[in-house]
């Protein structure tokens, strides 16, 4: 049974689906989306892969990620990532945990992530860096010590690696924190893609700042919500156990959307899921 916050779980199933579709999240990673009707608790798929999540999977959990959805489905072991930077950064709204094959190798490398083009200025101050495992832990978040070790790492920025692991990124609401995810990878990309080059020039943190602002604008996170649901398969909505489209408005032309301009690392390697 669905969540009674019914236009928040209709967003955050459609969050699930873009980013399985594009290639972010694969048969792991999860978002979240802090609760309107009280800060102090926060929704998430139970246990599901995200191409799969559907609207009666969406739970209720408090901050300290306790579950407070009577059901018998299991939750993710790593929702204390979730409780844990939503417990430290009250501006946060959604937070995305993934493991993206573009972001992948900085995280194995430690090679830092720079704003090389105008999306990847969403990170204008930096990508945070996490590594403080628990000793004897399996590399999962699951631990409060570990979750509370991550939301440190991140800091007041909009994202942070997990050392041989994969990211994790928030926005102020659900589509802000899906942009992250995507705009994060597609840096990571073409990062990795100018060093082969020889030279890169990276943006300088006053102007990916300014840049960053874009990405903030209503009108802008419309057109981009309203992008990657008209990229979604036709009939998701029924699939998922939605009425209609909850962003971006009508499907226009939906089964003739192209799958060109922006395009992720799978996307490049010739599918939209892992």
């Amino acid at each position: 049974m669905a969540d009674t916050e019914s236009k928040l779980v209709a967003e955050l199933v459609a969050a699930n689906r873009i980013l399985a579709n594009e290639g972010i999240l694969d048969v792991f990673g999860h978002i979240s989306v802090r609760s309107e009707r009280n800060s102090e608790e926060f929704l998430l798929s139970c246990s599901r892969a995200p191409a799969a999540v559907s609207a009666r999977d969406i739970m209720r959990y408090r901050l300290d990620a306790s579950q407070i959805t009577k059901a018998n489905d299991k939750p993710y072991v790593e929702r204390i990532i979730h409780g844990a930077i939503y417990q430290a950064r009250s501006d946060v709204r959604a937070v995305c945990h993934g493991h993206s094959d573009g972001i992948l190798p900085f995280a194995a490398t430690g090679e830092s992530i720079r704003p090389v083009i105008h999306v990847g200025t969403m990170f204008w101050n930096g990508v945070g860096w996490f590594d403080r495992y628990d000793e004897g832990g399996n590399m999962l978040v699951a631990s409060p010590t570990e979750g509370r070790a991550l939301a440190e790492a991140l800091g007041p920025r909009r994202g942070a690696l997990l050392r041989n692991h994969g990211f994790v990124v928030v926005g102020a609401n659900l589509t802000e924190a899906v942009m992250a995810a995507i705009y994060l990878d597609k840096n990571a990309c073409i990062q990795a893609e100018s060093a082969r080059l020889g030279r890169t020039l990276y943006i300088s943190e006053d102007e990916a700042r300014r840049g960053s602002k874009v990405f903030e604008m209503p009108s802008v996170q419309e057109r981009a919500g309203g992008y990657w649901v008209a990229r979604l398969p036709h009939g998701w909505q029924k699939d998922a156990g939605l009425a209609a489209a909850p962003t971006g408005g009508k499907r226009r032309g939906a089964k003739k959307a192209k799958r060109s301009g922006t395009r992720t690392s799978a996307a490049r390697r010739g599918g939209a899921n892992r």
